[in-house]
């Protein structure tokens, strides 16, 4: 009887263990698909938008997934080669396809920032920064996380944060690849991390299961705020008003989350699992689809647009392309020893 009683409640964890990875991968996909969204233009207004939540919400669900339970150097091996070595290897690559593609510039400075700063100057793979910046935090935070008094861990996190989001006004010139960056991620980081420590809290319960009245004003909250603050990015660390950032950043995370588990419950299962796996691979997606929108344009450069309308049309159609070809790259990735160059 009792064996059987665990059995049940074993089976009852796993559930709810994959539904909770599902409607983070859900949430991790909402995040991918607006930046691809982003690189292919969809107006100055919807960019002026994602850009105010769509990164600080990667760095925040990853510390939600923070482990520490290894030592430095194989916390640091781990993540060289699931963020460091996708960088360089798929920011090499395009940049000679970049080259092939301009080879009447044969400019050496997209390679160079590659190798200091960021991918700045080099379009095709201009979303890679998050990489480095990613790795940088998650590196600065198992640092900061061997702390054993908590309130000094909090205090250095958020002097961190602050420091990266005024470092571009202070600093001279920019901190190599995307360290600056990486700062602000050091709090975003501990925003996720925080959620994870307090999951089974009852306020952490209440803020990932709001009411629909309640997460309908949540939003309009937030998209007047985020047109209140002045444009951010954080990989050219333009923050606008700072406590704005912070504000915007965590309100979006939390009704991104609560539109994510709402969708989890009723999406049609082919659709929920088309969207979970760019969740799960969302470095795939990262690292290519600039490529892919790129070899598009080149077949759709010839359509005439005459006006808006048009216009949208045209991208949601290159839009949907992008995600069926980026669904293909995907698959070839992880089912081929390729998987090694995502750190799979």
């Amino acid at each position: 009887m009792v064996e059987t009683i665990n059995a049940i409640n074993t089976a009852e964890n796993k559930k709810v263990n994959k539904k909770r990875i599902d409607y983070i991968d859900i949430y991790r996909a909402f995040g991918i698909i607006l930046m691809i969204m982003g690189h292919i233009g969809f107006g100055k207004r919807f960019d002026y938008f994602i850009h105010a939540f769509h990164m600080p919400m990667f760095f925040i669900v990853s510390g939600f997934f923070f482990k520490s339970g290894v030592n430095f150097k194989e916390f640091t091996v781990k993540k060289v080669k699931s963020l460091l070595l996708p960088y360089f290897v798929f920011g090499i690559l395009f940049y000679f396809i970049w080259v092939a593609l301009n080879w009447q510039e044969k400019s050496l400075q997209p390679l160079i920032n590659l190798f200091s700063v960021n991918t700045d100057g080099l379009p095709i793979a201009g979303a890679l920064w998050f990489l480095t910046s990613l790795f940088f935090t998650e590196l600065l935070f198992f640092l900061i996380d061997k702390i054993k008094f908590k309130w000094i861990k909090y205090i250095i996190i958020i002097l961190i944060s602050l420091l990266g989001n005024v470092a571009v006004q202070i600093i001279p010139f920019r901190l190599p690849f995307a360290l600056d960056a990486a700062f602000v991620g050091v709090g975003l980081f501990g925003i996720g991390y925080l959620f994870k420590l307090f999951k089974e809290s009852k306020i952490v319960n209440k803020l990932f299961n709001l009411k629909f009245y309640v997460i309908l004003p949540l939003i309009i909250i937030n998209i007047y705020l985020i047109f209140t603050n002045d444009y951010i990015n954080m990989r050219c660390g333009l923050y606008g008003n700072i406590p704005l950032f912070w504000i915007n950043a965590f309100l979006a995370f939390i009704i991104g989350i609560n539109i994510c588990k709402k969708l989890d419950s009723f999406l049609n299962t082919k659709i929920k699992n088309f969207i979970t796996e760019i969740g799960k691979n969302s470095i795939i997606y990262l690292c290519f689809n600039q490529i892919v929108i790129l070899v598009i344009n080149i077949f759709t450069k010839n359509i005439v647009i005459e006006n808006d309308t048009q216009k949208y049309l045209v991208n949601s159609l290159i839009m949907v392309i992008s995600l069926i070809l980026l669904k293909v790259l995907s698959l070839i990735m992880v089912k081929t020893k390729l998987r090694v160059l995502v750190g799979k």
